[in-house]
């Protein structure tokens, strides 16, 4: 079912502040465009780190910024599968608490998200462009 972790995600209160760590404190390139709630940090080995504001993620999850208090702080994982709808329809019938149906994003990605049993948001998604990992990540002196 999953081809491949395709995303890793912060919930956080404070963007500004979580900039500032990835960036200042870690020394990571951190792209962001001035205000937004969502900022992309290049983690060598990682194929998409992000920073989400919480507010961001209640309105992405629930459709309203106002149930933001539902969603955890800490980190969602997000997973490429072939198809989300039969993800879903797989998760559902292993009992997982789906917190909204398949959908296209607005920048046409199809989702799904899920809550895992110790309360992280997780995401099944379809990424057509993103379908390719063109090489595993391995440590030195490791074999992929």
């Amino acid at each position: 079912m999953v081809r491949h972790v395709a995303s890793i995600a912060e919930i956080v209160e404070d963007v500004d502040a979580a900039v500032r760590f990835y960036r200042d404190v870690l020394g990571f390139e951190v792209k962001r465009d001035a205000g937004a709630p969502y900022a992309l940090v290049h983690v060598p080995g990682i194929l998409h780190f992000g920073i989400w504001e919480r507010t961001a993620a209640a309105e992405s999850v629930y459709g309203d910024p106002a149930q933001a208090h539902r969603v955890p702080l800490g980190f969602s994982v997000g997973f490429e599968v072939d198809a989300v709808r039969a993800a879903v329809e797989r998760l559902q019938a292993g009992g997982a608490n789906v917190l909204h149906p398949p959908r296209q994003e607005p920048w046409g990605q199809t989702t799904a998200r899920l809550l895992s049993p110790g309360g992280a948001v997780l995401e099944v998604a379809e990424t057509p462009w993103a379908r390719t990992v063109v090489s595993d990540v391995a440590a030195a002196g490791e074999s992929a």
